[in-house]
């Protein structure tokens, strides 16, 4: 590749032209707006680094909380579940629905209450669920991968956000700036033509 048809080595001389160059005052401004660009980018970064840094502290002390307040418990249903229906469009299995279960806490405490039952499961069958100290079913806790895969998702949706954004900003600059410069192109063009028009 040559150094003329590189874009970051036409970008520098344009930025900083050289004693005779033929770049416009518009395009020093289109080259100045995308340096400003990436190095908003750039600073972007560690920003959103640290916006999932902070996510992955909370949750994981929300987890590490959870864990301890919530315990797994074996729960046989009292009826059968939902029955199996599949969905026309996808041809997949829908969602279970709540049914009516029994459970026992470690200190030997029987609980009855409704939990969700996946389709097709029959009355005493057996599933493994989530009960808080007061034995009441909940959602299973943040898991380690969970809270991982919540901050990086996180970070880098915010960081593609900025690129989003700062690419749409430099886009707009650029077709404003491109209907300068024809505009300006076309006021030479007939300016010419009169010119050459009256000699």
């Amino acid at each position: 590749m040559t150094t003329s048809s590189n874009p970051i080595a036409r970008m520098w001389r344009t930025v900083l032209p050289r004693t005779g160059s033929v770049a416009r005052a518009s395009d020093r401004v289109q080259a100045g707006l995308l340096v400003f660009a990436v190095l908003l980018a750039l600073a972007a970064l560690p920003v959103a680094a640290s916006v999932g840094s902070e996510t992955y502290a909370r949750q994981q002390g929300e987890s590490a909380q959870q864990i301890g307040e919530r315990m797994r418990v074996t729960a046989t249903l009292l009826a059968d579940g939902p029955e199996i229906t599949a969905n026309s469009r996808a041809g997949v299995v829908g969602n279970g629905r709540p049914t009516d279960a029994t459970w026992t806490l470690p200190d030997g405490t029987r609980r009855v209450g409704k939990i969700v039952a996946d389709q097709g499961k029959l009355k005493g069958e057996t599933l493994t669920v989530w009960v808080d100290r007061a034995g009441t079913p909940v959602d299973p806790p943040l898991s380690g991968a969970g809270v991982v895969i919540d901050a990086v998702v996180l970070g880098l949706g915010l960081w593609l956000g900025a690129l989003a954004l700062l690419a749409l900003c430099y886009r707009l600059a650029v077709f404003s700036l491109d209907r300068f410069r024809f505009a300006q192109w076309q006021q030479e063009w007939f300016h010419e033509l009169d010119r050459k028009t009256r000699s």
